[in-house]
């Protein structure tokens, strides 16, 4: 149990800082050039991250700990993606604010943007308890 909530915490906090590093990149490079290159592969860095961090701490998780199987790599993979994607509904969040005065911004609020993340870490989790099953 230790040792899944401390790759949970580990790959987490770790997933939130480059998230939340990822995204302001995003967001300075985005003030200086109104090109769509540098968002695509800032999307692409972010959505990468989404699936590798959750992945990679359910390997650990199934490596280091002899008797623990699909569901702790599951709650592991999950819990992972679910703090990542909330920074970036945080993140996000405060963004739109920021930019109070643009009426193109999405509104992230309500319960399908949550029950949709929810949906997402829930995929997440299982791909990333699949591969770490198959790589174990």
């Amino acid at each position: 149990m230790i040792s899944l909530l401390t790759t949970i915490a580990i790959f987490g906090v770790g997933g939130v800082v480059l998230n939340v590093a990822l995204q302001g990149l995003l967001l300075a490079l985005v003030g200086r050039s109104a090109r769509t290159g540098p968002r695509v592969v800032s999307g692409a860095a972010i959505a990468l991250l989404l699936v590798a961090l959750p992945a990679l701490g359910a390997v650990r998780l199934l490596a280091d700990v002899p008797q623990a199987g699909f569901a702790s790599a599951f709650t592991t993979a999950f819990c992972v993606a679910l703090l990542i994607l909330g920074s970036t509904l945080l993140f996000s969040a405060l963004l739109a604010r920021r930019a109070a005065q643009s009426e193109a911004l999405p509104r992230l609020s309500g319960p399908a943007v949550y029950l949709g993340s929810l949906g997402v870490c829930v995929l997440v989790g299982l791909l990333g308890a699949v591969v770490a099953v198959l790589l174990v």
